[in-house]
């Protein structure tokens, strides 16, 4: 069980320290920085090194999100970052806490902006320990690679994306060639890291007629397993996908709203269920790992397991599952009433009321401690 005066002491312990390392400007930036406020995501934390992206992927949300399209290093410093992470009531640190997320409004290895994400890695593995990955599009040369590997101890989680082989000229026009990408997955497994091939976002119409080949081509260069992701579009991605000559026709089949009935900026999920299962079975077939979620491959790599990769072949034998009673437990000392408690094969589903407590919050302990994803239903009144 997680002993919640003790984590909190360390967390406190551990932003004292940092603290007496910064200035008292620094420690002002860092307070009122958005990762002092940031929410986790079902992926973990996401850590901005930079935030835009030049590559410009026909298919990227970030742009309607106001996201440009050029970037320079995120302004924090390495110390302030984790300063910041460390000020922020969700977070929670350690090997068992909360997951790092590198890589989502942002390509980190981008030439202008990748000093600065190796040295945001090993402040993180220096001060904290807690999980780290990072995903990308960039070519990482060898020397890079064991930069990256040194920073963070060997344990960060690569994702390496490679979404097509045949049409990236046109979906991914400024983004390092898909041979360049398999090169970066090659240089990361030969300094002793973990790169999974990062599929995403599945694009009906596209990713079926390739993914065979694709995964083939990252297991020829080290890939240790599959990442596969879903799309979601805006009113701007389908207008983008049509204009690059991609036949949108199967993307537009699995959109339950018309493109003309879309809101604008508004991201609509496609579905690829489908698609993803065929990935799953092939690469399994092929000797690879599936995840359907980065932070699965996340913990693999840093030597951890939960609830939810058992049902992906991955051994979990080791693992003892909770009990209701140790769960509503430590529910009542997060402050959440819990009316029911159901434990499923990796979920825990708990309907309630917060009494003086963060649903978020409890939510993220509540994963951290038993490995299991929480949903919270919160009762009205």
């Amino acid at each position: 069980m997680f002993n919640v005066v003790k984590l909190l002491e360390l967390k406190e312990k551990l932003r004292e320290e940092v603290r007496g390392l910064l200035s008292e400007r620094e420690a002002r930036e860092a307070e009122n920085d958005p990762h002092a406020k940031r929410r986790p995501r079902p992926c973990g934390l996401t850590i901005h090194t930079s935030i835009g992206c030049f590559f410009q992927c026909r298919y990227c949300y970030i742009y309607d999100m106001g996201f440009p399209a050029k970037a320079s290093p995120y302004p924090l410093s390495g110390i302030q970052v984790v300063y910041a992470l460390l000020s922020n009531k969700y977070f929670i640190p350690s090997l068992h806490g909360t997951y790092l997320a590198i890589g989502s409004v942002s390509e980190p290895f981008h030439p202008l902006v990748k000093e600065r994400t190796i040295e945001y890695v090993r402040a993180f593995y220096t001060y904290l320990g807690n999980p780290v990955q990072f995903s990308t599009k960039a070519y990482i040369s060898r020397d890079d690679a064991a930069r990256i590997a040194g920073a963070s101890r060997g344990l960060i989680s690569p994702l390496v994306s490679v979404v097509t082989l045949s049409k990236w000229s046109e979906l991914e026009p400024y983004a390092p060639r898909p041979e360049l990408r398999l090169e970066t997955i090659k240089n990361l497994r030969e300094t002793g890291l973990k790169p999974f091939l990062f599929l995403r976002p599945i694009i009906p119409g596209v990713t079926e007629r390739e993914y065979k080949e694709v995964v083939d081509k990252a297991l020829e260069y080290g890939a240790v397993g599959v990442v596969a992701g879903g799309l979601r579009v805006t009113k701007g991605i389908i207008k983008n996908l049509k204009e690059s000559g991609v036949d949108i026709r199967e993307v537009l089949k699995r959109v339950d709203v018309p493109v003309e009935k879309m809101k604008n900026g508004v991201q609509y999920d496609v579905y690829t269920g489908d698609i993803k299962s065929g990935i799953q079975k092939y690469a399994l077939k092929r000797g690879l790992l599936f995840f359907p979620s980065a932070c699965m491959a996340n913990l693999y790599t840093h030597g951890m397991r939960c609830w939810k990769m058992g049902l992906y072949g991955v051994e979990v034998g080791g693992m003892r599952r909770p009990r209701v009673d140790e769960v509503t437990s430590l529910f009542e000392r997060l402050g959440f009433e819990a009316s029911s408690v159901t434990l499923g094969a990796a979920t825990i589903v708990a309907k309630g009321k917060c009494v003086n407590c963060d649903p978020t919050y409890v939510s993220e302990v509540v994963l951290h401690e038993f490995k299991m994803c929480p949903r919270l239903r919160l009762s009205k009144g």
